[in-house]
This record gives C-alpha cells, structure tokens and sequence, in this order.
C-alpha cells in the first residue's frame, strides 16, 4: 500500500512540474508577445493612414488561422509561434494610430493608468485563477455568450452614435468580461491536459484578454469610443 502511494504521489508530483514548466513557457511567450507588440505600435505610430484598413484584414486573416490551428489535430502546432509573433506585431501596428491620437489630445496619462490597470489586474486575477481550486469551465457558455452581446453593441457602436452613458457601460462591461476570462483562462490552463505543443496558442489567448482589456480601459478612462 505504501509502494502504491509513494508512486501516485510521485505521477502527481511530476504532473505538477510538468504543468509549471507549461506555464511558465506560456506566460514567457505572452511577455514577448506584449514587447513585439510595443514594437509594432512604436512603428505603427508612423504608418500612412491608408494601411490601416489592410493591417486590420491581416489581423483577422491570422486571429482566423490562429482558431484553425489550434482546432486541427492534422496541422502541426509549430507554425502556433510564427502566428502568434505576427499577430503580436500586427496589432501593434494598428494600435500605435490609436495610441498616438490619445496623446495627441493630451490623455496620455490616460494610456499610462489604463496599462498600468490591465497589468496590475492581470497579474492578480492570473495568480487567483491558477491556484483557486475550484474549476471554472461552467463559465465558458455564459462568458462566450457575454462577447457576443459585447461584439453586437460594438458594432452598433460603428454606425450608429451612441450616448456617452451607452458607451461608458459597454467600455466597463468589456473590461469586467475580460477581467474574468482572464481569472477563467488561467484557471484552465492548471485544470486541463496541456502540452507544450499547446504553448503558442494558449500564450495567444493571455495576449488576447489582455489587450482587450486594455482597450477596454482605456475607453474607459477616456470617455472616447
């Protein structure tokens, strides 16, 4: 009986490791995401406006291809890296536009404490997600259906003028959605079956709830759409 202990608590033990190493590959991958980003939006700052358009059809193309790949069981989960950099880069690209009106308008101190609060969130629902005990995966439903909602409004937003009122509550719900996929995601990163083939994509999806949050933030903060 103690043989067969010693050797469950050993798998478990290794099951632990193994699953730290995964992480801390992940979360090393998500950092150098955000700092290829930085690049991308240092340059985009000064792209030609008529890019912005193609840049964003890019941006979709391989978000599109990043879902396949980490859907496929037949494409190999290497080409995960090439996609997750350019991803990173090419959203920098379209965000810099973006960073550099705000400042132009003198909310930079705006830009400033809205990454300042994506961050700091960040890394305290990450901390809370990945050692709460309790499983999370009953929130996934009720989180996609939220973005979807979240999507609808967003895009009414694009061609119909909503009141300040509107967008400050569609600014504050996606920062609270964000904020848990974030408490959700690492959750199950911990509580799931992961290898390190799935390290790109799941170093994709942290990049993902943080720049939405961070976007959502910064609308937040500066009452702008």
């Amino acid at each position: 009986m103690n043989e067969i202990n010693h050797a469950t608590e050993q798998v478990n033990t290794e099951k632990r490791t193994s699953k730290q190493i995964i992480m801390q590959k992940i979360l090393n991958w998500f950092v150098f995401s955000l700092l290829l980003a930085s690049v991308g939006a240092a340059i985009g700052s000064e792209l030609s406006p008529e890019l912005y358009l193609p840049l964003v059809i890019i941006e979709i193309a391989l978000l599109i291809a990043s879902i396949l790949v980490r859907r496929s069981e037949s494409i190999n989960k290497i080409v995960g890296y090439p996609l997750l950099l350019a991803f990173a880069f090419v959203t920098g690209l379209t965000l810099g536009p973006t960073l550099t009106y705000y400042f132009g308008a003198g909310q930079g101190a705006a830009v400033l404490m809205a990454f300042v609060t994506a961050a700091v969130t960040f890394t305290t629902l990450a901390f809370v997600g990945a050692k709460m005990k309790k499983d999370l995966s009953f929130m996934s439903s009720a989180l996609f259906a939220a973005i979807i909602i979240l999507v609808i409004f967003s895009f009414l937003g694009v061609f119909l003028p909503l009141g300040s009122m509107l967008t400050t509550i569609i600014s504050a719900g996606g920062t609270i959605i964000f904020s848990l996929y974030i408490l959700y995601d690492f959750n199950q990163i911990m509580k799931r079956d992961v290898e390190l083939a799935d390290v790109p994509m799941l170093a994709l999806t942290l990049y993902l709830d943080f720049l939405n949050l961070f976007m959502f933030l910064l609308r937040l903060f500066t009452g702008r759409d």
